[in-house]
């Protein structure tokens, strides 16, 4: 009974236009009668050819890349806090990572664009001009998303990497083990569930990132599949499409699904060892 008003609230808000953008995909208009709509697989084909299918795979491409990025940089980053053994430091680290692993939007893009754009203040600081950088590109969307992907593995590893157990550590040293030894036989294979959830987490967030990318490089510069769908139904050039924008959306919800679908056993696998 205690579930039945976050069902009701999961249906409305959720199952309601999920089952409209399905419903909206499998639809197009009838050759003969315009006015007319008809069931077709047409939009889920469209999705798949030209600029359609670009986007999807330039998103997919700067997604992997970006989780890759943040979460080699987020690994080390948690394993050296810890080294610390700072406990003030380790709580500090958690409300932040937990904060800015949430931040994103209009205002992370400004804040790109002033510090790093083409006028921006560490551009000039540093002549990243000469250098062949530019912020309004792939490279620039994979930079930008780090602000919000490094907490966010940070964010994710560090409770595991805090629970390797000391009498662990201990006892593999008791044997002549070093510590390249204990990583790759004990730390890394236990810590390796949680590396992998974290890794599709990143991936996930930075497929479905939409509002820092649209105000960072527009509609054009980087086609993604996000600003795809969001072209397709504001209309403009892509006027009438708008169906093969809800095909792209149900493409998108496949692709959460898949992430949600190897991120949960992962993630209860790596909770294994320390319940």
């Amino acid at each position: 009974m205690g579930l039945i008003p976050f069902l009701v609230f999961i249906a409305f808000f959720l199952g309601v236009p999920v089952c409209g953008i399905v419903l909206s995909a499998f639809r197009v208009a009838d050759v003969n009668d315009p006015g007319i709509y008809v069931p077709s697989l047409a939009n889920f084909v469209a999705s798949f050819r030209g600029a359609s299918w670009e986007a999807m795979q330039n998103s997919l491409q700067i997604s992997l890349i970006a989780a890759l990025t943040g979460g080699i940089i987020g690994l080390a980053l948690a394993q050296a806090i810890l080294t610390t053994r700072s406990k003030k430091l380790t709580a500090v680290v958690t409300v932040l990572t937990s904060v800015l692993a949430n931040s994103g939007g209009v205002p992370l893009a400004f804040s790109f664009i002033a510090a790093v754009g083409n006028a921006g203040i560490m551009t000039g600081l540093l002549s990243l001009t000469d250098l062949g950088f530019t912020l309004y590109s792939s490279g620039g969307l994979i930079l930008m998303y780090q602000y919000f992907l490094i907490p966010t593995m940070v964010m994710v590893v560090l409770p595991t990497l805090a629970g390797l157990r000391l009498e662990w550590k201990e006892a593999a040293a008791s044997v002549g083990a070093t510590s390249w030894h204990f990583w790759k036989k004990v730390g890394l294979p236990i810590a390796t569930p949680a590396i992998l959830a974290g890794f599709v987490l990143l991936f996930g967030a930075s497929f479905a990132t939409h509002a820092s990318a649209a105000a960072l490089i527009g509609g054009g510069g980087v086609p993604l599949i996000t600003l795809r769908i969001d072209s397709g139904l504001a209309g403009g050039n892509l006027a009438g499409q708008e169906n093969v924008a809800m095909a792209l959306g149900v493409n998108m919800i496949i692709v959460a699904l898949l992430v949600l679908l190897v991120y949960m056993p992962l993630q209860k696998r790596s909770l294994r060892w320390f319940q």
